[in-house]
């Protein structure tokens, strides 16, 4: 289960979870942003596809799909006002202001809404997407964002985005010693799909072992439409028994979102990420809780900043 550099368990759950695999092989079931990475693939892709102008706010469909209860209407005006005048990028400089005000919509959403609701959010900047070019940005900005800091990247309205990705070494090598031991190992993840397909042979598992957020497609077009049960809360239990109505026997995830799934596993493992409530309720439901710290948070120093 352990391989060098990837030491960090916690010598009871190290003892746990050897136990497990020494058992029969089973199903297992990891969400993948912030528990088999550091880091947020589907929101760095998120953020490529705005700063480089890939939004498919020509369409008029994309002003209707953004529009929410929780946003005002003079908001939504004034951004879209801003796309008119700048719609050529001639003015690098308002672009990067108008992107600034995008994602503030999604980060609103998420105080206001809450979190399901900005991730269906998102589904308008994801969808009207050829799924082979969003495949293709997915790999790329996992492999740039792979060597860049661990750190953030300020906007003009002092907004900070998360940069770099680095892979879990642990979770990596415990999912590898699963794969030899013959267990099932899915990912059920609120990421769009494809993103997370597109890099999962990095761990040795193919891309239908992914389940992700689903947008309904028209030939390679991936629309603006999400195919429930949204992979999100009890979305991903449902998702799960729709692949396998066998036991999960474990289950591994990072965030409130994942509760769910960890509470339908006989074993589950919190992903510690300094949450100290969520860390509490993982305690008082018997999961096993352990940090990873951040191996090579300096990355490659020669790296582009997000709005080049």
């Amino acid at each position: 289960m352990t391989s060098p550099g990837a030491d960090q368990w916690t010598p009871e759950n190290r003892k746990r979870i050897e136990s497990l695999l020494e058992g029969p092989p089973g199903q297992a079931v990891f969400d993948f942003d912030n528990t088999l990475i550091h880091g947020d693939l589907g929101e760095a892709c998120m953020y490529y596809i705005a700063f480089q102008g890939l939004v498919r706010a020509d369409l008029d469909e994309f002003w209707q799909e953004i529009a929410h209860p929780s946003l005002s209407n003079k908001t939504l005006e004034k951004i879209r006002a801003s796309w008119d005048r700048n719609q050529a990028f001639e003015d690098l400089q308002a672009h990067l202001e108008w992107v600034d005000e995008l994602l503030g919509l999604y980060e609103s959403l998420v105080k206001t809404a809450g979190l399901e609701q900005a991730y269906r959010w998102t589904r308008s900047l994801f969808g009207n997407q050829p799924e082979k070019e969003l495949r293709s940005i997915a790999s790329y900005v996992f492999q740039d964002e792979s060597r860049m800091p661990v750190d953030f990247e300020e906007l003009p309205s002092g907004r900070r985005i998360p940069r770099g990705i680095r892979i879990i070494p642990e979770i990596y090598q415990l999912i590898q010693s699963m794969l030899s031991s013959g267990w099932t190992v899915r990912i059920i993840t609120a990421s769009p799909e494809p993103t997370i397909q597109s890099v999962i042979q990095h761990w040795n598992l193919e891309e239908a072992a992914v389940r992700g957020m689903r947008l309904k497609r028209k030939d390679d077009m991936l629309l603006p439409y999400i195919e429930e049960p949204m992979t999100f809360g009890p979305g991903k239990v449902q998702a799960i028994r729709e692949l396998d109505d066998r036991a999960i026997d474990f289950a591994a995830g990072d965030s409130f979102t994942d509760l769910d799934m960890l509470r339908a596993a006989r074993m589950a493992l919190l992903v510690d990420r300094g949450k100290e409530d969520l860390r509490g309720l993982a305690e008082q439901e018997g999961f096993l809780v352990q940090a990873f710290d951040v191996a090579d948070p300096e990355g490659n120093k020669d790296y582009r900043p997000v709005g080049h």
